[in-house]
C-alpha cells in the first residue's frame, strides 16, 4: 500500500475517532507502523482508542484486545489488590468477584464493619489476608500503610488500589494484562477511568470530574523504593488519601484501559449517606463545595448528562 493511502487511513481514523486532524508526530508514527506491517488498520484504530484523549471523550466505549498472539505468550502479571473498607456489604461481594478475576491475591483492612462485610470477604479464596480493627479514629493514611505492608509481603509485580463501592468492569482481565505487559511494559504508574454509575445499572454520568479524569491506581513495584509509604493528608482523618503511595516513582505514568464502576452516587440514599459521612468528618471543607455537589450536582456541575454502557460491560443485577 502506498504512502498516500496509509496517510488517508490515519487521517480518517483520527477524524472518525477523535474528530480532529492528526498531529505531525502521530501521523508519521502510525504511517510508519502500518507501512512496516507492525499493525493493521484494526490495530491502529484500537491504539487510538487506548489514548487518554479517546478514553475521556468516549467513556462508554469498551476496549478490545489489540495483539492477542503476543498476549498469549506472556505469563499473567502478579497483581495484589488492596481494599480499605467498612460496612460495604451492599457492593463488596460483586466487587471481590470481579477483582478476583483480575488480581491473584487481595488484602483487606476492615475498619470496624458492623454488617456482613467481613463475612463476605472471608468467603473468597483470593482474599489472603484480613486486618480487622475496631474503635479506632478514622485515619486513611494509617490504614493504607497497614494495607501496603500486607501487600508487599506477597511480593507482587503490581499493586492495585480499589474501594469497596467500586467494581472492576467485566471482561477487563486480558485488557489490563495487555496494558501492563504489551502496550506499556515500562510504565511505573497506570491511571484508570472511574465511571459514576447512577440510578440505572448501565447509566453513567459523563459531565463529572470522576468520569472526565484518570486516576493513578496501579503501581509497578520494580525499581520502587523499599521505603514506599502513604503520607498524611491535609484533610481531617487523612481523608482522600490516594490509591498508590505518594512517594512512589511516577516519572513514567500512562493511562490504562481498565475501568472501575463506581457506586457512591448510585441513588439518592447512598448519595445522602456519603454526604453525611463526609460532612461529619470534614465539616469545614471548602475545596469540594462542602461536598454539596453530592446532593445538589446540577447546582455545581450543570444539568446531568449520561451515556449508556453496552450489555456485558456492567453489573446487571446491582441493587
Amino acid at each position: 500500500m502506498n504512502i498516500k493511502k496509509l496517510e488517508n487511513i490515519v487521517k480518517n481514523g483520527y477524524k472518525k475517532l477523535l474528530n480532529r486532524e492528526p498531529d505531525t508526530v502521530g501521523l508519521e508514527h502510525y504511517i510508519s507502523l502500518l507501512e512496516q506491517e507492525k499493525i493493521n488498520e484494526f490495530q491502529f484504530h484500537e491504539l487510538i482508542k487506548s489514548s487518554e484523549e479517546f478514553i475521556i471523550l468516549h467513556p462508554e466505549i469498551i476496549p478490545k484486545i489489540i495483539f492477542p498472539e503476543i498476549l498469549e505468550s506472556i505469563p499473567d502479571p502478579q497483581i495484589v489488590a488492596m481494599y480499605r473498607i467498612k460496612n460495604e456489604e451492599r457492593w463488596i461481594e460483586k466487587s471481590l468477584k470481579m477483582c478476583s478475576e483480575v488480581c491473584q491475591k487481595i488484602v483487606v483492612v476492615d475498619d470496624g464493619s458492623t454488617d456482613d462485610t467481613l463475612k463476605i470477604c472471608k468467603k473468597f479464596p483470593s482474599v489472603v489476608d484480613i486486618h480487622s480493627q475496631t474503635n479506632l479514629p478514622f485515619d486513611e493514611t494509617r490504614d493504607k500503610n497497614i494495607l501496603l505492608k500486607m501487600a508487599m509481603k506477597l511480593n507482587p509485580d503490581f499493586l492495585l488500589g480499589i474501594d469497596g463501592d467500586e467494581i472492576i468492569m467485566p471482561g477487563m482481565k486480558q485488557i489490563l494484562k495487555e496494558d501492563l505487559t504489551v502496550l506499556h511494559p515500562k510504565a511505573n504508574v497506570y491511571q484508570i477511568q472511574v465511571l459514576e454509575v447512577r440510578e440505572k445499572p448501565n447509566q453513567i454520568r459523563i459531565n463529572d470530574s470522576t468520569t472526565n479524569g484518570l486516576f493513578p491506581t496501579i503501581l509497578r513495584l520494580k525499581n520502587q523504593s523499599s521505603n514506599l509509604h502513604f503520607e498524611e493528608m491535609k484533610f481531617p482523618g487523612n481523608m482522600h488519601c490516594p490509591k498508590i503511595p505518594q512517594n512512589a516513582i511516577v516519572d513514567s505514568s500512562v493511562q490504562s484501559r481498565l475501568k472501575y464502576l463506581h457506586y457512591t452516587h448510585y441513588n439518592e440514599q447512598v448519595r445522602n449517606e456519603k454526604y453525611n459521612f463526609l460532612t461529619k468528618l470534614d465539616p469545614n471543607n471548602t475545596e469540594f463545595f462542602g461536598y454539596k455537589h453530592l446532593i445538589e450536582p446540577e447546582k455545581y456541575c450543570g444539568p446531568l448528562e449520561y451515556a449508556y454502557l453496552p450489555k456485558g460491560s456492567y453489573i446487571q443485577d446491582i441493587e
